[in-house]
């Protein structure tokens, strides 16, 4: 059975939470880390952007300072999402693992739903992968990741409520996804820039595609639940041990030199 790194963090702002993905990215790439599955959470709230999102699509910088949300931009691809009252999940796993070997992008994403769906279910959650039928079409246009289910994304009652991206560099896969316990719609609209007159009828179709662990179960389940639960997916559908961890303090220096250089940077996370 491999063994892999457990990393539990408590709330760290936006900038250092991508901070620290990365730089576990950078030291499984290096053959200096076990793969790492790391759970944390978000203060200040952030929403964060795909690598290559345009911030004129589903940013309002004037709605994040109303909100006092910081804005970041992802190593991975996808749209816009605020991280708010959520668990946070990320993988960071060679393209070798052996639940990975001769597999395709689209069926690594299966085999890490697959953990996700586990997780959902020890934590009292029936769930399910998407399909990969034609995804719906985001009616506003805005780039808001949680309005359509994608391939292999987790949907509850029909609806998404795990929202994840990934990206591959030196054949190793980070991939890291929102799994939102609760949620301020309003607040989701103000930082996506959805117009005023526009919202009723948007919440409405939002409200019918993406859901919550609050929303599906009647109650709320707390992180530190979460956390359990998820690990113990992870563990059965890659049959590995998860080891507790916590960052050296080389990686703690590696991802502060991030934070400067790149995810606290403005040029960084509104360049585009």
């Amino acid at each position: 059975m491999d063994e892999w790194r457990l990393l539990v963090d408590g709330y760290l702002t936006p900038a250092e939470n991508m901070a620290r993905d990365e730089v576990l990215l950078r030291r499984v790439i290096a053959g200096a880390s076990s793969p790492c599955l790391r759970f944390y959470r978000w203060k200040p709230p952030g929403l964060s952007i795909g690598r290559f999102q345009k911030v004129v699509n589903g940013v309002d910088l004037g709605g994040c300072r109303k909100h006092g949300v910081k804005v970041v931009r992802r190593l991975t691809g996808g749209e816009a999402v605020l991280h708010d009252d959520e668990l946070t999940y990320s993988i960071i796993v060679p393209v070798t693992q052996r639940k990975f070997e001769r597999k395709g992008v689209v069926d690594t994403y299966r085999v890490i739903s697959r953990a996700l769906v586990r997780g959902l279910e020890l934590a009292g959650l029936s769930s399910t992968m998407a399909g990969e039928a034609p995804t719906r079409p985001d009616p506003a246009g805005q780039g808001i990741c949680f309005y359509t289910p994608t391939v292999y994304e987790i949907v509850a009652g029909g609806r998404k409520i795990i929202g994840s991206a990934q990206t591959r560099e030196m054949m190793t896969i980070l991939q890291h996804g929102s799994v939102p316990i609760d949620w301020d719609v309003s607040k989701l609209f103000d930082v996506t820039g959805i117009p005023e007159e526009e919202r009723d009828v948007f919440e409405n179709l939002f409200r019918s595609h993406a859901t919550t662990i609050r929303e599906q179960m009647g109650r709320r389940v707390e992180f530190p639940e979460l956390v359990k639960c998820f690990t113990k997916g992870f563990s059965e559908v890659f049959d590995m041990e998860p080891v507790p961890s916590k960052f050296a303090l080389m990686e703690l220096k590696m991802a502060e030199r991030l934070v400067g250089e790149r995810y606290g940077n403005d040029e960084w996370n509104l360049k585009l």
